[in-house]
């Protein structure tokens, strides 16, 4: 029954929103490099790169840029409190992946919820990006990442920064090194303008379609 009156929301959103579609744009996003803070991590990761395809084709065809929202709902599930994940991936301005899951097991605090989406993206963006490689499109830079949590922002992209939580360790380094490595570069996104908001929360008719208007004509 549950699954059915989600479908019949669906229909109804559907039969109300008759024109609406997803903007395909490639152009590239204006997104201003002063967000992003660099640091040496040489004394952190030395020895951290991207695994690129030995095999690729030669790239071809113009430089494309990715970026990526994430965000978590902490223990928003009612019934056995696990957390929702939410991930929005762009292709310059061309939205091609979203990803909302129910996370495998129940962090008893935001940080590990937040942190737990930022790696389950991170290891998207990783496959998306060697993938493309192994299509031959030519990649500009660094995956932007947006996240709207200041813990995990700060203990992502600060290489001084401290883990005080030992269970958070795998995702803990498998980010930070991604960082390292020029995979991506991270930037704090306020909650009032995540996109990846859309995947994990209840939101008005009216918040939801703000979100919309950002990617959809």
């Amino acid at each position: 029954m549950g699954h059915l009156e989600q479908v019949l929301h669906i229909f109804g959103y559907l039969k109300v929103h008759k024109k609406f579609r997803l903007m395909f744009d490639s152009g590239h996003p204006q997104i201003n490099p002063n967000r992003f803070k660099r640091y040496d991590w040489e004394d952190f990761y030395r020895d951290a790169k991207e695994d690129k395809p030995p095999n690729a084709p030669p790239p071809r065809g113009n430089i494309v840029d990715s970026y990526m929202f994430v965000d978590a709902s902490h223990g928003s599930d009612i019934k056995n409190r696990k957390s929702q994940t939410g991930i929005l991936i762009f292709l310059n301005k061309a939205p091609v992946y979203w990803y909302s899951k129910r996370q495998p097991g129940v962090k008893v605090s935001t940080f590990g919820a937040e942190f737990c989406a930022m790696r389950i993206g991170v290891e998207m963006m990783v496959s998306l990006r060697y993938k493309l490689r192994m299509f031959g499109i030519p990649i500009g830079g660094p995956a932007s990442v947006f996240c709207d949590n200041e813990a995990v922002y700060k203990n992502t992209v600060a290489p001084d920064s401290t883990l005080r939580k030992k269970h958070h360790s795998i995702a803990y380094h498998f980010c930070r090194e991604a960082v390292a490595a020029n995979i991506i570069q991270i930037a704090k996104e306020g909650t009032d303008t995540n996109l990846a908001d859309l995947f994990i929360k209840w939101l008005t008719s009216k918040r939801r379609e703000f979100f919309l208007e950002r990617f959809t004509y």
